[in-house]
């Protein structure tokens, strides 16, 4: 009955006899909102509930209850769900309630986007860089972004999109290693008439918008060529696609894996994102932002960290930048227990330091050190380690979002 009037409205419904069937249809889709009965053969609503809750937390869950349960539907409210709805249910009633909780959480999500969102710390090289960011977003102009791993490039490309693009021009993102292959292989050189059609589709997908090329320096000469003549040869209609790259090749890497054309342009006006090594100020900013991000995602009350740790990052070198400190934050958050972050919880985080100089210090973090083979896949399977399963927190640490996950663990197999 409930799956009939909910197609009827235009949402797509799967139902499920029980909590054991239900856990496995979430762990292979991701769904937005679950209906549940309080109670249930098998298990009952709150412990149901407090599954959904650690293994996705962004989904919503309404609460279906006999009016003898309402006490417990209090309490399932106290533990993360949405509302609740008493039967006999009304299907206006059930509609309104839905409408309710889409419009409460994406006011949540507006209002409290954490973990992806630009961050601007204290520093100058962090005050130049917004000031560039700022005025890449009001002239709408294509560029480069030059940066080391985990510098956030990816943060700085939406940042200006949602500054300088209306936000119902589109967003669309090419990565090299979509392709058939690298600039090398013999694959690449057989399917070049597929990756150019593949380069154009993504480019006419962004008509309007703003396309977002990461590992330039991957392209090969044909694909270079492509870019250059879109570069060059648009006009400034209303169909002008603006177009972002990044890199992690320094400039004189680049120019060796560019066509001169190409470097050149790029070069002229490229900007470059800061390292996080060093600059305590930033470091501070950071684990600020991540920690209440953490605090929220992973329903933690902490306030405070221990001296010993803050003492650790600023000294550690970060090689993975801002990315790997927000999974150190997420991964302390999971370790703690009560509002003060312990000294003792340190080694887990930062291991034996294995090389130091002066007062940096370089470890084997898993994040960096994955094996080429199956790259992606492991890198999922160590962000669900991270998480503790969180598919919401797993997606954060990845920097992609938890539907983009669930594809890719269908993809490669991957057991949750």
């Amino acid at each position: 009955m409930l799956k009939s009037w909910l197609v009827k409205r235009g949402y797509l419904v799967e139902t499920a006899p029980g909590a054991s069937e239900a856990k496995q249809m979430v762990k292979e889709q991701p769904f937005d909102l679950i209906l549940t009965d309080i109670r249930m053969p098998d298990t009952d609503g709150l412990t149901f509930l407090s599954w959904v809750r650690k293994y996705d937390s962004d989904i919503i869950v309404i609460m279906i209850t006999g009016y003898a349960d309402v006490e417990s539907a209090v309490l399932s409210m106290k533990a993360g769900a949405a509302d609740y709805i008493p039967k006999p249910i009304e299907p206006e009633h059930l509609f309104k309630k839905i409408d309710e909780a889409f419009q409460i959480q994406e006011y949540k999500n507006k209002n409290n986007r954490s973990s992806n969102d630009f961050i601007l710390p204290p520093g100058k090289d962090y005050q130049l860089l917004i000031r560039q960011l700022d005025q890449l977003a009001e002239q709408n102009e294509h560029r480069l972004l030059i940066g080391d791993r985990g510098t956030g490039k990816v943060s700085a490309v939406k940042y200006v999109y949602e500054k300088g693009i209306l936000p119902s021009r589109p967003l669309i993102q090419l990565d090299p290693d979509q392709l058939g292959g690298n600039k090398s292989s013999n694959a690449l050189y057989d399917n070049q008439e597929e990756n150019r059609s593949a380069l154009m589709e993504k480019f006419f997908a962004a008509r309007g918008g703003l396309l977002y090329i990461r590992k330039v320096d991957q392209l090969d000469i044909n694909l270079q060529n492509e870019l250059l003549n879109i570069l060059t040869k648009q006009a400034r209609d209303e169909h002008y696609t603006q177009v972002i790259m990044s890199t992690e090749k320094s400039r004189s890497e680049l120019e060796r894996s560019l066509i001169p054309k190409l470097f050149r342009l790029l070069d002229e006006k490229s900007i470059t994102l800061p390292t996080l090594k060093g600059k305590k100020q930033a470091i501070d900013s950071f684990v600020s932002h991540f920690l209440h991000f953490a605090n929220q995602t992973l329903d933690k009350q902490i306030q405070t960290i221990d001296q010993a740790i803050y003492k650790q990052m600023y000294d550690y070198a970060w090689p993975g930048n801002i990315q790997e400190l927000k999974n150190c934050v997420i991964q302390a958050a999971l370790l703690t227990e009560g509002k003060h972050m312990p000294a003792d919880i340190a080694p887990r985080l930062f291991g034996k330091i294995a090389i130091r100089q002066g007062s940096s210090a370089t470890i084997s973090t898993p994040m960096l050190n994955l094996r080429k083979e199956n790259y992606e896949k492991e890198k999922i399977m160590e962000a669900l380690r991270l998480a503790k399963g969180n598919k919401t927190m797993a997606a954060s640490i990845l920097n992609i979002d938890r539907k983009t996950l669930y594809n890719k663990i269908k993809l490669y197999n991957v057991t949750t």
